[in-house]
């Protein structure tokens, strides 16, 4: 606890006197949270103009008896917030948004940390909710037992505006799945359409597996699909690193034989750092890719191959299908190729960046519906019906599970906690 004190004194972004060896050493009281700049994005589009905030106080030793916490509305600092987070035009939260008269908790005896206080946040729809205003409400701790920590004595709630994005998952070293294993919907596919919001820090693969630093040869990025049928991924030994393609590949049962094609373009290819919206459409073969509203590559695979039957003659392979729903694993001992987000074929094959608005549809859609209005960026209760078979958002903000808003509620699970960062896609 007393290193945890020392991080947020080190880190406290609001101008304090010189703290000594001693402030370290007293009991002292602070906001338990690291960050002391809490943001609420107002959801205008959506008509969310409510919000609750939880906080929570703490010392740095256990006490030996109750402590009663105050948070005391302190508008006096909004001169100190402006100039610490270089906000000149920040205007103070109106008092009818947001009461907390008589708001405290406490620490009871042998603890170190408040019970959660509610703060509550209503009306905000009163507000000029234009991209240029931001509102602050200052909230500080106050005891009559403990002296409070200067540093991390006043939380920030800054009231704002919310983008259509504004919550992204970094997949870096990590890769993701949904258990489809009794989905028939995504089984035997003959239209359907991939989206995603796609965000590259890189396209240079490498990673410790085992101990080892292991490479991507390939210089594969994965985004969705099945490894050896249907992978959108970015990338390959044959094609530049940054280069967008639809690999796609059928075993005909028959003859024993894989034959594959990839659908890809030098006018797919991508910049680091920016944001990309990506849709991949399927139909009885027809794949066209998109890349923010615009045909990119497309290509019919439907006659894939020609096969040879055991009296020679030759019979068309045709691809006009697509099966998303073989059984989750890891690929092991013989297992069905299956469906990840992030992963294909080996871990150094992750999706160097982040991901957002992830959606399969049954249906390929129109290169009308891929550019209708704000359609890259966020859908709607109106938007979603049956055809839209998984709709992951990664705006969960925390932990290893990303929802699916779509109305069959397959989750994805990551294999680790996935690394969240907040993003302005409007």
């Amino acid at each position: 606890m007393r290193n945890r004190l020392k991080t947020i004194i080190m880190t406290a972004l609001v101008a304090v006197s010189c703290v000594t060896e001693q402030d370290l050493l007293e009991n002292r009281l602070f906001y338990t949270s690291d960050n002391l700049r809490s943001e609420i994005r107002v959801a205008v589009d959506e008509g969310v103009y409510e919000a609750v905030r939880t906080v929570s106080a703490s010392v740095a030793s256990p006490l030996k008896e109750d402590l009663t916490v105050d948070f005391i509305k302190s508008p006096e600092l909004l001169e100190t917030y402006r100039q610490a987070y270089y906000s000149p035009a920040a205007e103070l939260l109106p008092d009818e948004c947001c009461d907390i008269a008589g708001l405290s908790s406490k620490i009871v005896k042998g603890s170190v940390e408040s019970l959660p206080a509610e703060i509550h946040f209503s009306g905000l729809d009163a507000l000029d909710l234009s991209w240029s205003k931001e509102y602050v409400l200052p909230v500080t701790l106050r005891s009559d037992g403990v002296a409070v920590l200067e540093s991390a004595r006043t939380m920030y709630f800054v009231i704002r505006k919310a983008y259509l994005v504004n919550m992204a998952g970094n997949m870096s070293s990590n890769r993701a799945w949904p258990v489809w294993d009794n989905f028939d919907k995504v089984k035997n596919l003959e239209a359907f359409t991939l989206e995603a919001l796609v965000y590259n820090n890189g396209f240079d693969n490498g990673m410790v597996v085992d101990g080892a630093e292991t490479w991507n040869a390939d210089g594969i990025n994965t985004i969705m699909g099945v490894e050896d049928h249907f992978l959108v991924r970015i990338g390959d030994s044959s094609i530049p690193s940054n280069q967008l393609q639809v690999a796609c590949a059928y075993k005909d049962e028959a003859g024993n034989t894989t034959y594959r094609k990839a659908v890809t373009s030098s006018a797919c290819q991508l910049k680091k750092d920016r944001w990309y919206h990506i849709a991949v459409t399927f139909d009885r073969g027809l794949v066209c890719i998109y890349i923010d509203g615009k045909l990119k590559a497309s290509e019919n695979v439907r006659a894939i191959g020609y096969g040879t039957d055991s009296d020679g003659k030759q019979y068309p392979v045709e691809f006009t299908s697509v099966n998303f729903g073989a059984p989750h694993s890891e690929e092991d001992d013989g297992k069905p190729r299956c469906f990840w987000v992030g992963y294909s074929y080996q871990p150094a094959r992750y999706l160097d960046g982040m991901l957002a608005e992830v959606r399969l549809w049954d249906k390929a859609l129109s290169v009308g519906e891929i550019n209708a209005s704000g359609h890259f960026y966020k859908l709607y209760a109106s938007d979603i019906d049956d055809s839209l078979l998984a709709y992951w958002k990664f705006d969960d903000g925390a932990g290893k599970t990303v929802k699916d808003h779509s109305s069959y509620g397959y989750d994805l699970t990551a294999q680790r906690d996935i690394a969240w960062y907040p993003v302005e896609l409007k």
